[in-house]
């Protein structure tokens, strides 16, 4: 009792280690406005390009691309300073359509990605789009998910053990070859704690980069300027479990032990999503509070399954020690509820997300085996462990302490899936956000053939709101432009609206303009009739899509 102010003095301290290296941020960063604006056609080149977002960023190697109509790179020379990403582009840029894509990472840690389609002078009839490294997010993302899942489980069972030899089974008489079994799985655990930290650094690298599985061996992807917190998060868990390991065989606990095998459970906690939310500080330490009862109840459990079958003989002992666990667990289930539901709520941000999202779906995944898990544990306090301390036969109490026992076994493997459900909850962005590498903007080129001689090219402008300038041009199947016996009939129509014939106004040879107002956005096939003479007009129809 002597030694709990200073380990509360020592916890407070550590807590507020923390939350000092926990930069506060406001979920994902999101695209204000960019200068030029998408779909702008300019009377000149510009001399940059300039990205505004609702957050500080950061720019990743390469993370701003320039191309030409034809996909040819175009220089430029990229800077992010807070919230703005700048591109300076070259004087001599030709009229024309260009494209500019942009990859930048949030400040809690996930990638988003997005480009920009602007045109000086006139839009290009034709544009190419950009040959760009094709992303893998999906293995990628899966590969990390598991690592994660390892490390959860791992560094949680490790930092579990730790509490319950120091402290849940002190004065408990376990029999030697049990606390060596124990020790040893400790040390295991914290192996592979420490391997599964080290290897999603790179996997972290990569998946901000967008350079798939295939980048791993990149150099880039252990830049120290994007895995900052990742090799943070591998220090404390290497340090802090390797110290706690080092001191767990003694027979009695350690401050400094117990303080930095905390440190080490608590490092998930300066990455992931929670960093990314108001107030930041209140869910950093709800964040560690729930790592926290999740490592005690997990070490907990497996150390209950490991020593109860060796002291079932002697009841006393066995009450004892499952005693002191299920006060503590008590106290854990209120934490782990409590802590839980805000950080879910927070996140998510409405009760729709739960089901619309797949970070939300995880989530009810997890609530389902945290509601089994309640269950199991509340028959194993309020049934089983009071046989074990009833005044009956001894027979009677070493048989239920094995009944406790077993069902010690299924309450840890349903933590353990818990822990793993976890592990991908800390990978999956809420929202849905960031996991999709750079693609190409909509240029709003489309093109089809009409016939066996002709093809039609439109070319669909952003203008102010859902007014559109659409550019339309009769090509023969080399792609020049043909004169026509009449102008083109043109229709616009959607599942909903028919907008009728669109009156076009020739502009240059086979080329032909119109001005049109959508009521709604979305998808609106366009139907060309071209008049190659009198008696014979070909029909296409050509998907445009307009967004707001």
């Amino acid at each position: 009792m002597r030694r709990v102010p200073a380990l509360l003095l020592a916890v407070l301290g550590a807590v507020l280690a923390v939350l000092g290296t926990a930069v506060p941020a406001s979920a994902h960063a999101t695209l204000v406005s960019s200068d030029p604006a998408e779909g702008a056609i300019l009377p000149g080149a510009p001399s940059s390009v300039t990205f505004t977002f609702d957050e500080a960023v950061q720019l990743v190697p390469d993370g701003l691309l320039a191309f030409d109509a034809s996909g040819q790179p175009v220089e430029i020379d990229a800077a992010a300073s807070g919230a703005e990403v700048t591109g300076e582009l070259p004087g001599e840029l030709g009229d024309g359509t260009y494209v500019v894509t942009w990859r930048v990472v949030s400040a809690d840690g996930h990638p988003i990605a997005g480009s920009l389609t602007f045109h000086v002078g006139e839009p290009s009839l034709e544009v190419k789009p950009p040959d760009l490294a094709p992303a893998d997010p999906g293995a990628l993302a899966t590969v990390q998910a598991v690592v994660h899942a390892a490390d959860y489980v791992a560094l949680l069972l490790a930092g579990g053990l730790v509490v319950f030899l120091g402290w849940t089974a002190r004065g408990v008489r376990l029999p030697e070859p049990v606390r060596r079994r124990l020790l040893r799985l400790l040390r295991a655990a914290a192996v592979v704690a420490v391997t599964a930290a080290a290897l999603a650094v790179p996997l972290a690298g990569a998946y901000q980069l967008g350079s798939g599985l295939s980048g791993l061996l990149d150099p880039a992807v252990v830049d120290p300027a994007l895995v900052t917190d990742d090799i943070v998060v591998l220090l404390l868990q290497a340090v802090g479990l390797g110290v706690a390991v080092a001191l767990a065989g003694r027979e009695r606990s350690t401050l400094t032990g117990d303080l930095l095998a905390a440190l080490a459970v608590w490092s998930p906690a300066l990455v992931g999503h929670t960093r990314a939310y108001e107030p930041s500080a209140l869910l950093v330490v709800t964040d560690a509070l729930h790592l926290s009862a999740g490592a005690v109840w997990l070490g907990g459990l497996v150390g209950l399954a490991l020593s109860l079958p060796a002291i079932a003989g002697r009841p006393r002992d066995a009450a004892l020690l499952l005693t002191r666990f299920s006060t503590v667990a008590a106290g854990l289930l209120a934490v782990l509820g409590v802590s839980g539901v805000l950080m879910g709520w927070r996140i998510l941000g409405s009760w729709s997300g739960l089901v619309e999202e797949t970070w939300g779906r995880l989530l009810l995944a997890k609530l389902a085996l945290v509601t089994v898990l309640v269950a199991v544990a509340a028959y194993n306090r309020f049934r089983l462990v009071p046989l074990v301390r009833a005044e009956g036969g001894h027979d009677g109490r070493r048989r239920a302490a094995a009944c406790v026992g077993r069902v010690v076994v299924v309450e840890a493997g349903l933590l353990v899936a818990v822990l793993a459900v976890t592990g991908f909850l800390t990978q999956k962005p809420p929202g849905g956000t960031g996991e999709a590498g750079p693609a190409t903007a909509d240029t709003g080129v489309v093109a089809a053939a009409a016939g066996e001689d002709h093809r039609v090219l439109a070319v669909l402008d952003a203008g102010p709101g859902l007014q559109r300038r659409l550019i339309v041009q009769v090509q023969d199947p080399a792609g020049e432009p043909l004169d026509l016996y009449d102008a083109p009939a043109v229709e616009l129509r959607s599942e909903t609206i028919d907008l009728g014939e669109i009156p076009l106004v020739p502009s240059a040879t086979g080329t032909y303009t119109a001005d049109v107002v959508f009521p709604v956005a979305g998808t609106w096939d366009l139907q060309v009739s071209v008049p190659v003479d009198e008696f014979t007009s070909p029909v296409t129809t050509l998907e445009v899509s307009v967004s707001r």
